[in-house]
Order: C-alpha cells, then structure tokens, then sequence
C-alpha cells in the first residue's frame, strides 16, 4: 500500500498541469490575429475590387478624372482633424470648419459638411458608450431636446443668411478664434480648480440649447461647450463624455436634415470628403491617439485655429477698408 500512493500522485500532478498552459496561449493570441487577418483581407479586397473597376471600366475612370481637387483636399482634411478627434476627444468640428472657411466654402455650407460627416461617427461612439454603460439617462433627458432645438433654429438662421456669406464668414472666424484661445488656454492650464469641482452646474437645459445653437452657427463647439462645462462642473468625465456623444448624433443629424433642405446649393465635394476620410480614420484613431500627448495636440489644434481665423478676419478687414 505505501507504493501505489506515491506511484500515483505524480501522474495526476502532470496531467493537471499540461492543459492550461495549452489553452490559456491561444486565446490571447487569437483575437489580434484575427483582427490583422480580416483588416489585410478587406485592404487586398478593396484594393483589387478598385483595380478592376478602374482597367475595365472608361467611364468610371472619366468620373475620377472630373473630381474637383477640393475633394481630395477635404478627404485628406477629415482624415486628419478626426485622428485629432480621437486624440482629446474634441475639437473635430472646429479645424473642420476653419479649415472650409479658409478654402473658400460659406460657412453654412461648411457647417453642413461637418454634420453630416459627424453623423455615422457619432452614431457609432454613442452606441459604443450606451453598450458599455456610459450613458447618464437623466443627463441625456435633460440635454437632448434643448440641444436639438437650439441646433435646428441655428442651421435654419446660418442657412437664410447664406446669401450675406460675405459677412457671416468673419462672425464665424471671430468665433473660432474665440474657440482657438480657449482650447490654448485649456491646454496651458490642464488642473481644474479645487472650487469648481463640487458645483454642479444646474441648468443643464440652457447649456444644451446654448451649446446646439452656437455648433449650428460656428460649425462645431458641442463637445467643447458642453462637455467641458459639465466637467468642469463636477460631473463624471466617462458618463458626461458618454452621454455627450449619443446627444451629438441627433443633433447632427437633425441640423444635417435643416441645412440640406433650407440650402440652395451644398458643396457635396467638402461634404463628401469630410465623411470618407473621418470614416478611413476612426478605427485607427483610438490607437494612435494612445500615442501622443493630448496637451501637444490640443497647443498645435490651438495655434492653426487661431492663425487660421485671424487669416480669414484680415483678409475680410482688407476688402472692407
């Protein structure tokens, strides 16, 4: 009896030990790959597909060959402003806008363009966030019908006065560079105060219209009005960004449908641009985004917005005078 004791507790330690190690490696490994095998397989796919269309088809190359410039200057844009987007959660809206102001695009048209290609990005976030529980209910309640309202009757404004481009396009420059300082100012001084920390702002409906109607008007601010104050006003960063993002979807949504059915004319090229390449972006933003130093970003967003629309304000003062 003392031998098969010993003889036996040797073989089940060894058995025991080998199947863990064998099925703990895979699964870690498994997901990465996957996600670089399908990502390599819809490239190739892409890629060929293009190819063939291109070689076999004359008028699809006719058509390339009549895209305005401007198209592949937006694309290149919106690729760009959302990897920033992505890096400090804000700020899409401006560059973008500033950058349509400074290429010649009216400021309605370039509001629209930045809505609607802020609609499927903005979908998506909100319902990554509601899924992971992010989204404060109460909070959403009380911001989503003050931001829809003051973002419709802002698109409908901006849109009747279209015609007087000439002179809302400075107000707009004014209010990015307003924008511009405080996204700088914000980037200098990153501590928020011990004082302000435990006042929660209370008026929640007047910030949410408030913050709907100036990002219809200047083409973004949502995230920068908004979301800022609630935090600086002792809400919970994850929940306000959250809840922030699923308002953002309607409203773009909603001020897209005012600007597209009140415009005489939609420079569809900014438009177009502007949703392929935030679109070509956003999987990869989050990565690179991880990367870079948030504060670096914002001082560099700062500085071009501000240079930007100082830019476009001179160039208006030159003609007046």
């Amino acid at each position: 009896m003392e031998k098969v004791i010993p003889s036996a507790a040797p073989t089940v330690v060894k058995t025991a030990a080998v199947p863990p190690q064998e099925t703990v490696l895979p699964a870690k490994s498994t997901p990465s790959g996957r996600r670089i095998l399908w990502w390599t397989a819809a490239v190739l796919f892409f890629g060929i597909t293009l190819t063939t269309i291109w070689w076999h088809t004359p008028t699809f190359q006719q058509y390339v060959a009549d895209i305005p410039p401007t198209f592949y200057y937006f694309l290149l844009a919106g690729f760009i402003f959302a990897m920033i987007d992505g890096a400090i959660g804000m700020s899409y809206g401006i560059t973008s806008t500033t950058f349509s102001l400074s290429m010649g695009i009216p400021p309605a048209s370039a509001s629209t363009a930045v809505h609607i290609s802020e609609i499927l990005s903005n979908g998506i976030a909100g319902w990554m966030h509601f899924k992971m529980g992010n989204i404060n209910k109460k909070l959403f309640k009380m911001l989503i019908i003050p931001g829809i309202t003051g973002a419709v009757i802002g698109a409908y404004l901006l849109s009747s006065l279209e015609h007087y481009a000439t002179y809302t396009k400075p107000v707009v420059s004014l209010y990015t560079l307003i924008l511009g300082s405080i996204i700088l100012k914000r980037a200098i001084n990153v501590r928020y105060k011990k004082a302000h920390q435990h006042k929660k702002i209370k008026r929640i409906g007047i910030l949410g219209f408030f913050g709907g109607f100036i990002d219809a008007i200047g083409g973004g601010g949502w995230g920068s009005i908004v979301l800022s104050s609630l935090i600086a006003g002792g809400r919970h960063p994850r929940f306000s960004l959250g809840t922030v993002k699923l308002c953002r979807f309607f409203i773009a949504m909603l001020s897209s449908l005012t600007f597209v059915t009140v415009l005489s004319h939609v420079h569809w090229e900014a438009v177009m641009g502007l949703v392929i390449g935030s679109a070509l972006a956003s999987p990869i933003a989050a990565k690179v985004s991880n990367k870079i130093s948030a504060k670096t970003i914002m001082i560099a967003v700062a500085v071009i917005v501000i240079l930007a629309s100082l830019k476009s304000i001179y160039g208006f003062a030159v003609k007046v005078l």
